[in-house]
């Protein structure tokens, strides 16, 4: 019995010890399956890095946005899989490959309104300048909001005098034969007068023929007559650029007076919860850094910099604010730009000072005595001023566009022209006074920016300069083609194992 006993424990133990060799080899296996598959995940996670590092290195060096060179783009499934073979080749004791693997859901740089491009602007500038952004903002929406009270002040002033004009009108053909019977000698102070609006008028209407352009720069002829090939631009394939075009054009015309009404209506105030100051605060900032414009062209430390024989267009800020395919058109459109702000701030002083107020009742009266048309007197006398305060708008103009600065606000201290040495003043084109506050060409570029408010369009016409100018050293080169991610799908086999994977890569 008591060998039996033995024998019955002997059994139990080697059939025990069976169980656990079993269990051993279990764990095992599940230790080598786990460990295979952790291997596998860190080799597709290797590969997808290697394969963000072929990112184009011209875009990189000019623009600081990482995207995939779209020349890499066909290698991409066959150097991932070199390169997750070759992780797994110094290893003896797995025998993993892959076994198939696919691209899916590819989103390129063009996609989301630009929004990737957004998003690496965003990484590039937030450890940087953040705070030099929002002090920059702070400036501008100050210094607009300055002005804003003056601009409803003269809402309402123009609204005013229209319903004068429109009453004299009314009034006009009653008056006409009356006023036609009445002859009276004209003093030669009068005639004088006279003459001196005969020869205002004239020099403006030159100016009008000839472009402004000809006028605000000393050397018209070496304007930039660059042009931007308008095929393949991520901005022509988007409608909402031309909406956007034609709202500009309503807001910023200036050929009438509902135009000037309907610019002065635009709310120029801002909140510190807006979109465009919590997310998009990094866009003008950025341009300012990357962009060129009229103002810089020449420059020799900005052509080492930004290598300028290179850029497809010199004025680049110019064309992200108004998306036209020349330099000599955009330049022109946002000089008008200009022109037009100034015209609203110099016109609203003329209203207030009473010297400017004295010269246009004297030469108001001059033209519209006995024998003209008194009733049209205030008709005129706004008539006067406006060709005072576009007169001055221009001499400023080429104050800013020769490099220098001119006061935010009018007063007399830094008012320049007069009425009767007018024609005299803008032919000698003499810089303007100074305030106590000065703006330049490049502040109102920023100010043009901002005022744009939605950043999208200002996105796509970003990626129009940085295609082109990369296609100058890369023949081809497109940003829809530049990936930002995209989805790997496949499979590695662990001996008669095979495990499925899902990856997104992106940067």
């Amino acid at each position: 019995m008591i060998f039996e006993e033995k024998g019955q424990i002997t059994v139990f133990l080697s059939l025990l010890l069976i169980v656990l060799i079993g269990f051993s080899f279990v764990v095992v296996e599940g230790v080598s399956s786990y460990s295979a598959s952790a291997l596998g995940e860190d080799a597709v996670k290797n590969a997808g890095e290697n394969i963000l590092a072929n990112y184009d290195r011209e875009l990189f060096n000019k623009y600081h946005i990482f995207f995939l060179d779209p020349r890499e783009k066909n290698y991409i499934l066959s150097d991932g899989k070199a390169d997750m073979d070759q992780y797994f080749s110094g290893n003896s004791f797995f025998n993993v490959f892959c076994n198939s693997l696919k691209m899916t859901e590819e989103v390129t740089a063009v996609e989301e309104d630009g929004l990737y491009l957004k998003h690496e602007i965003r990484e590039w500038m937030k450890y940087r300048q953040e705070e030099k952004v929002k002090d920059t903002l702070k400036q501008l929406i100050n210094n607009v909001k300055k002005n804003n009270v003056d601009r409803k002040e003269y809402q309402n002033e123009v609204e005013e005098e229209t319903g004068n004009i429109e009453q004299s009108e009314e009034n006009k053909v009653e008056d006409k034969a009356e006023d036609k019977a009445e002859e009276e000698t004209v003093s030669q102070e009068v005639q004088k007068e006279r003459t001196t609006w005969k020869e205002i008028k004239e020099a403006l209407q030159l100016l009008t023929k000839t472009g402004i352009l000809f006028y605000v720069s000393d050397h018209p002829e070496q304007l930039s007559r660059k042009s931007i090939p308008e095929e393949n631009l991520p901005s022509r394939a988007k409608k909402r650029e031309q909406e956007e075009h034609k709202v500009e054009e309503f807001l910023f015309s200036g050929s009438g007076l509902k135009g000037i009404k309907s610019m002065l209506s635009v709310d120029f105030s801002i909140n510190t919860n807006s979109t465009l100051w919590t997310k998009e605060n990094y866009i003008v900032l950025y341009i300012e850094e990357c962009f060129l414009d009229y103002s810089e062209e020449g420059r020799e430390e900005k052509e080492e910099k930004n290598d300028v024989q290179e850029q497809v267009l010199a004025y680049e800020k110019e064309y992200l604010i108004k998306g036209q395919p020349s330099d000599l058109d955009n330049l022109k459109r946002v000089a008008n730009d200009i022109l037009l702000l100034r015209f609203i701030n110099n016109y609203i002083f003329t209203g207030r000072d009473a010297e400017i107020q004295s010269q246009v009742n004297l030469m108001a009266s001059a033209l519209t005595g006995v024998v003209g048309i008194p009733q049209t007197a205030k008709a005129v006398q706004m008539m006067l001023r406006a060709a005072l305060s576009y007169g001055e708008s221009l001499l400023e103009l080429h104050t800013l566009f020769e490099g220098g600065e001119i006061s935010l606000t009018k007063d007399r201290g830094n008012w320049n022209l007069e009425l009767k040495t007018m024609v005299k003043q803008l032919k000698e084109k003499k810089a303007v006074k100074k305030g106590k506050h000065n703006i330049s060409y490049k502040d109102y570029l920023k100010v043009l920016l901002f005022m744009k408010g939605n950043s999208t369009i200002l996105c796509y016409r970003m990626m129009d300069i940085m295609q082109e100018n990369i296609a100058c050293k890369e023949a081809g080169f497109l940003m829809e083609n530049c990936l930002f991610s995209y989805k790997w799908e496949g499979s590695l086999s662990f001996g008669s194992v095979k495990m499925k994977f899902e990856k997104q890569v992106s940067y």
